[in-house]
């Protein structure tokens, strides 16, 4: 049973966008498991316990975020450090521009887009999961689609051309070259920084003028740091670290018609316990 795991966290990540909560979850779903020796489907079984934990372990955290410091993003999946089941077919789904969007639907709208639209459960199943007749689990399902169909992000251009304008970005930040960083910028960019009162801004940062002399302003303190590009849900990001190669800050993109659209960073500690190489992961824990 220990081989469901990973599909048990990447529904219970994608539904409360962090790790530790993820992990919890689905613990106490094993847990429970072993207290019902009758069951007949342990994946069925762990797949409903799992999704109802994080529904509502999801309404708690919600009033908790209310008074967080700053913009709340989930922590990022750094492709390089963390495996989920399905990554590369599923890969879009963990993209932090696309978790963004999420916290816009409600936990059972949450639940029902992740397993049915994402996962591929049928109506039928996400029936009995969240205990629920079929017709309303489409229900929700339509409210949840008519939610984000306007803000999904969409990830139009092609991996090595998301990657290459990236580090196009990256050598104009660093160089301070102004017009030429905001050239690589929508015109509506927004910069949204996760510090939770440990650092980042206190407020997202729009348009392209604006944008572009933060990040100079911020690569000019990154003297001492070093940027490595990776990716997050398969996005291209940067991670920020110092020498002794511990992560700062995950700087995610999101890229549309060969601009960058938005930029998420974290940098907020808490959140870069899995941004960190194998060497210093149990280090942060």
């Amino acid at each position: 049973m220990e081989e469901l795991r990973p599909l048990l966290l990447s529904i219970a990540y994608r539904m409360l966008g962090t790790f530790g909560d993820a992990e919890d979850v689905v613990q106490e779903a094993y847990l429970r498991l072993h207290r019902e020796p009758e069951v007949t489907s342990p994946k069925a079984f762990l797949t409903t316990v799992t999704t109802r934990l994080a529904i509502d372990q999801l309404r708690s955290a919600r009033r908790q975020r209310e008074q967080y410091f700053g913009p709340w993003l989930p922590e990022p999946a750094v492709d390089e450090y963390v495996d989920l089941a399905d990554r590369a077919a599923l890969a879009d789904s963990l993209s932090t521009a696309f978790l963004v969007v999420l916290e816009r639907l409600s936990p059972d709208q949450r639940a029902v887009f992740l397993l049915g639209d994402v996962f591929g459960y049928s109506y039928d199943d996400l029936a009995d999961i969240l205990g629920k007749t079929p017709a309303n689990c489409r229900q929700l399902a339509v409210r949840a689609r008519r939610r984000i169909a306007d803000n999904r992000p969409r990830f139009d251009a092609s991996p090595h051309e998301r990657d290459e304008l990236v580090r196009r970005f990256t050598a104009a930040a660093q160089e301070g070259e102004l017009d030429s960083l905001v050239e690589l910028l929508a015109p509506d960019v927004t910069f949204t920084g996760d510090g939770g009162g440990k650092g980042g801004f206190p407020r997202p940062v729009h348009g392209a003028g604006n944008v572009a002399r933060l990040l100079i302003g911020a690569f000019g303190k990154f003297r001492e740091l070093t940027t490595e590009p990776v990716h997050v849900g398969g996005q291209p990001a940067l991670r920020i670290h110092d020498r002794n190669d511990r992560t700062v800050a995950i700087w995610s993109f999101t890229v549309v018609e060969a601009r960058i659209n938005a930029i998420h960073g974290i940098v907020n500690p808490d959140k870069l316990t899995r941004a960190q190489p194998s060497g210093h992961a149990d280090d942060e824990r």
